[in-house]
């Protein structure tokens, strides 16, 4: 398509909704666009301006949806105060969306909104989640492959890891066929991959932490055929597998994770959140504190030497942000918090029970 003229017929390959798609897109968003590309497997095209700069991929159907959103946007209840105004939105991830707020969503009226824009709400896959202090059943619904209570979802992922251990138990139990270097790569591949899904969100305690390693190294001993009354250090058995404690892991996903979120836009919702959480004038319950990912963050700190830094306030965020915006200064921030945790531990008790 060269002009605007072209959009009356769909160029070669394109099919009618499609087209369709990019009508709608083109009167919405930049009434100068052209789609000069297009690739009819994946459906991507690419769209170009005036400024050669701005070209890039679109998903159109992304596009179209983000339209619609918009008109649900506009008909939510505006933030009733300052500490609600700090909540994002929305979360949107492929064609999931959660809406936010202090009070519920009314799904009718966005339903009949979306039904203009010829989209419908699978209401049977609708869920309508409550996060309070005092309830757990929060805890247990499903984001991405994730569940929102960190215990929950790493209880939830050590289980899916054992299914995906088990599968291959006849190559565990028949050590002898197998190098343990393949084992190794297998397990890394097959299992550590389906334990670590996320884990860069999880909120851990000390004890947590310990009880993730102890799982860990169960594994491990199957991988490698040893069983009770055989033992093995816990430090000869990450260097025979090539491993380190897999809290260690988790700490390295936590902070990749928060210095990719530091370094985005302050619009995106991971952003708003954290300004929410340490906006002063929100309300703190009383109580004994749940356990939170800021919290976590601020216990890594903590274990910092020759570094007067923490993680408790917007101020404290702010000068994080901008150590996270000098990539080389931030690896080597990230790299001391690794070594000052590996410092605190002890690997040289022996592993291996019946």
């Amino acid at each position: 398509m060269r002009s605007v003229g072209d959009f009356v017929t769909p160029p070669h390959g394109v099919s009618k909704d499609v087209h369709h798609l990019a009508e709608v897109n083109w009167k919405n968003k930049n009434p100068e666009v052209r789609i000069v590309r297009t690739n009819p497997i994946t459906g991507l095209f690419t769209l170009t301006t005036p400024h050669p700069q701005s070209e890039k991929h679109i998903d159109l159907i992304s596009g179209y949806e983000d339209q619609a959103l918009k008109n649900v946007r506009s008909t939510l209840d505006s933030p009733s105060n300052t500490t609600e105004a700090h909540l994002p939105n929305e979360i949107a991830y492929a064609d999931d969306i959660d809406f936010i707020g202090n009070k519920p969503v009314n799904v009718k009226k966005i339903e009949e909104i979306l039904k203009v824009h010829k989209l419908k709400v699978n209401v049977d896959k609708t869920e309508h989640t409550s996060v309070r202090k005092h309830s757990e059943e929060w805890k247990t619904s499903k984001k991405v492959g994730s569940l929102l209570g960190s215990k929950e979802d790493i209880e939830h992922r050590k289980h899916l890891s054992n299914i995906a251990l088990n599968k291959m138990e006849q190559i565990w139990h028949r050590a002898d066929k197998t190098k343990q270097r393949t084992r190794i790569k297998l397990y890394n591949t097959l299992v550590r991959s389906v334990l670590l899904y996320n884990c860069g969100t999880w909120a851990l305690t000390k004890t947590d932490e310990e009880k993730l390693d102890s799982f860990h190294r169960k594994q491990l001993r199957r991988v490698l055929g040893i069983r009770y009354p055989t033992k093995i250090s816990n430090k000869s058995l990450y260097k025979k597998c090539e491993q380190t404690p897999i809290s260690l892991e988790v700490l390295q996903a936590r902070w990749r994770l928060f210095g990719h979120v530091l370094r985005r836009e302050p619009s995106i919702p991971a952003n708003k959140a954290m300004a929410f959480y340490f906006h002063d004038n929100a309300k703190r319950a009383r109580g004994r504190p749940i356990t939170t990912l800021p919290m976590t963050l601020n216990n890594d700190l903590k274990i910092l030497q020759n570094r007067s830094i923490s993680l408790t306030s917007q101020k404290d965020l702010e000068t994080i942000r901008k150590i996270a915006e000098r990539r080389q200064e931030w690896t080597t921030f990230t790299a001391d918090i690794k070594r000052a945790a590996e410092a605190a531990r002890s690997d040289d008790t022996p592993s291996g029970r019946p």
